[in-house]
């Protein structure tokens, strides 16, 4: 009795084994494998909400059916280009990130990527945040257009009508900045005399946009002059509705300054009406938007594949959460940055460029 008990556990055990081992197989067997040959190519981005993101997920359906994009929603910020260009695995998330509730990225190098197209430039020519170190295998597959402004604001009740006055008369003011505040805003600074230290001096401070910022201040200086509420933009978003700003006008010389540098910018206008209490055009410059982007060694039917895709289901654009636009015009150069051959094969067979 004992022996026949003892081979039914035996037969129900092995069973077990068997239909687990089973499930198992099956579920590693569902799991894509990464990469571009495996259809499953893994594009580096940022949050949902960030325009990188944003313009992944675009790409993601016009892909479909033939590439299913994995997107990796922390390859962001200053390590985005870096990441591409290594083919690195994404990193972990961090505590704010799984805050934030970001999907987690996919465990697989990294095959291609979206970034601001600025900062594919400072990447492929070493400049800035790049110092010294080029990143000399990137090319350019498109540029996404969504201009951001620099724009200056004030609260009335500071009385300043001009920025020199806060040097002149040293005033204890808070500045938010926001942006690559190393970079570009520092020119503007600058030209003012509105150092750090200065402004320590005289009792005030120059702070970054988080939320907690923004309702004790008295200047903002902003790169990413744009109504969309987007992490990068929302400053606008929310403090041109909470108080009445006075926008200031830049001189002629420091806007030259700023389109002759390598920061990016080219000569635009604030239009009237971009957010609460802007009553006038405003001379001004701005970024151009973002850039789709691979390395050298990507193979060249994908990027042709991406390349038209993204021309052919551009009508995406338009319902995003930024108004991004595609000029055949434009799309296929910036800054010198090499094109990628398989990308320009497919604008030379649809005649954007020749």
């Amino acid at each position: 009795m004992r022996k026949i008990l003892m081979r039914a556990w035996v037969a129900v055990a092995l069973s077990a084994l068997a239909l687990l081992s089973g499930t198992q197989w099956a579920s590693a067997a569902a799991a894509p494998a990464y990469g571009i040959a495996a259809k499953h190519p893994v594009i580096g981005a940022s949050c949902a909400t960030c325009p990188w993101g944003a313009i992944a997920e675009i790409l993601r359906v016009a892909m479909r059916p033939e590439y299913e994009l994995q997107i990796c929603y922390n390859c962001s910020q200053t390590e985005s280009t870096r990441i591409v260009s290594a083919a690195r695995v994404p990193p972990a998330l961090t505590s704010a990130q799984i805050a934030r509730k970001l999907l987690p990225p996919p465990q697989a190098p990294v095959d291609f990527g979206i970034t601001n197209a600025v900062r594919l430039s400072w990447a492929y020519h070493g400049l800035y945040d790049y110092k010294h170190v080029p990143q000399k295998n990137l090319r350019l597959i498109a540029l996404i257009e969504n201009p951001t402004f620099i724009v200056v604001a004030v609260k009335p009740a500071t009385g300043i009508t001009d920025l020199k006055q806060i040097a002149e008369r040293h005033m204890k003011v808070k500045i938010i900045i926001d942006g690559n505040a190393g970079t570009s805003v520092a020119p503007v600074l600058d030209y003012y005399g509105l150092t750090e230290q200065a402004v320590k001096s005289w009792g005030g401070s120059i702070v970054g946009a988080e939320q907690e910022n923004r309702s004790d201040f008295a200047v903002i200086v902003s790169t990413q002059g744009s109504l969309a509420n987007n992490p990068e933009a929302n400053l606008w978003y929310d403090v041109s509705q909470k108080f009445d700003l006075r926008y200031l006008d830049l001189p002629e010389d420091l806007l030259a300054k700023l389109a002759a540098m390598d920061l990016g910018f080219e000569r635009a206008i604030v239009p009237e009406g971009l957010v609460r209490g802007l009553d006038r055009p405003i001379p001004t410059v701005a970024r151009p938007g973002h850039a789709i982007y691979a390395r050298d060694n990507t193979p060249e039917a994908f990027v042709y594949a991406v390349t038209k895709a993204m021309d052919q289901r551009r009508d995406l654009l338009k319902y995003a959460l930024i108004p991004f636009t595609y000029d055949s015009r434009r799309v296929w150069q910036f800054s010198n940055i090499p094109l990628h051959p398989g990308a320009a094969r497919y604008y030379r067979e649809v005649g954007y460029m020749r």
